[in-house]
Formats: structure tokens, C-alpha cells, sequence
């Protein structure tokens, strides 16, 4: 991936990150069928399509649903302030 990419993805999760949003009912349904994982071969013949970070797990379900993701996979994660960085890729048809 470019640095490019990876520079836009973290632009796109910190603007979300500050955006203060009430979620419908639709946004949390889509949040909530965002598989979070640490197993890579979970995400195997899905197409990438971001990176997502947050503080908390249901942050980063929103943010990987908001990308259009439904699947999330962890890269990175420190553990002092319990903030995850995911690769998100869509694996569901759609």
C-alpha cells in the first residue's frame, strides 16, 4: 500500500474521530455486523478497502462500517491507552 493511501486512511479516521455524530438506527445495525478480528486468514480473498482506529471497540465498528467494511483486522494496538488500528476489508457481497 502507498504512503499515500495509508496517509489518507489516518486523515479519514482522525476527521472521524473528531466529528461528534448521533448514529441512526441503520449506522449502529451496519457498526454492529463489523467483525473485528485479529486473524488475518479471516479477512483471506476479501477486498481491503481502508484502515479505521479507535479508542474502543464500538469505535472502531463505525468506522470500518462508515468505510464500508465488515470486516476489521487489527494491526496495531497499545496497550496503555487501548487504541486500535484495524486494516478493514468488505468480504460480504455488496
Amino acid at each position: 500500500m502507498s504512503t499515500k493511501k495509508i496517509a489518507l486512511a489516518w486523515l479519514i479516521g482522525l476527521a472521524l474521530a473528531g466529528c461528534a455524530t448521533t448514529m441512526s438506527d441503520e449506522d449502529k445495525a451496519n457498526a454492529a455486523r463489523v467483525r473485528i478480528t485479529n486473524d488475518r486468514e479471516i479477512a483471506r480473498g476479501c477486498a481491503f478497502i481502508g484502515m479505521a482506529s479507535g479508542a474502543s471497540s464500538d469505535a472502531l465498528q463505525w468506522k470500518a462500517a462508515w468505510l464500508g467494511g465488515d470486516v476489521a483486522v487489527i494491526t496495531m494496538e497499545t496497550q496503555e491507552a487501548a487504541y486500535k488500528t484495524a486494516e478493514v476489508f468488505r468480504c460480504a457481497g455488496g
